[in-house]
């Protein structure tokens, strides 16, 4: 009998820190998910707080401690574009004359990336890109001419509100005004 009283204690523990351990695991992953959704200085918000909704936004300069969004590349000139579906369809469009690299990311309210290219994806160096909630792509899709292609990518964002990311880079320092010439020549509108 004594034996059995022995055993039990240690795993006893073991079943209490066996729950513990799962109780805590899951408070730390509930966290992490729920967290981009309740913080209040997203980067949707600082996108937001720029301009409004629809327009194209050159962001200044990256300075120390004064970054608008996080972990962005010095040698880049950066722009965004925020947009509320609300309101209808955003279409980004311009030409890109140089074979400079322009990236461009389509991020949901919550920062989740939907879509990525970069001006590789242009046709002719052409971009042209429509932004739209499911019911709107299929008021765009009915008044397609049958016989013909469409001529823009057409993305279906995952919420109402989001933000294109659109970056230039600047192969040296002295190029940084033709990276950002080069980002605002590129229009976004509702």
């Amino acid at each position: 009998m004594k034996h059995k009283r022995f055993l039990s204690r240690p795993l006893e523990a073991l079943t209490w820190l066996a729950a513990i351990l799962c109780v805590a695991g899951l408070v730390h992953l509930s966290t992490i998910l729920v967290m981009p959704r309740i913080a209040p200085n997203t980067s949707f918000a600082r996108i937001a707080a720029l301009g409004p909704p629809n327009k194209l936004v050159l962001l200044p300069a990256l300075e120390p401690g004064r970054e608008i969004l996080p972990f962005e590349d010095p040698a880049t000139a950066i722009a965004a574009c925020p947009y509320d579906l609300a309101r209808g369809p955003v279409r980004l469009r311009g030409q890109l004359t140089t074979d400079a690299l322009v990236l461009l990311s389509f991020h949901g309210r919550y920062g989740q990336t939907f879509y990525a290219m970069t001006d590789r994806s242009a046709l002719r160096g052409r971009v042209d890109v429509v932004v739209a909630t499911r019911d709107q792509l299929d008021d765009i899709e009915a008044n397609d001419a049958e016989d013909e292609l469409p001529q823009e990518l057409r993305l279906e964002s995952p919420a109402r509100q989001g933000f294109i990311l659109l970056r230039a880079l600047a192969e040296r320092p002295s190029l940084m005004g033709e990276a950002r010439d080069r980002l605002s020549s590129l229009t976004c509108e509702g």
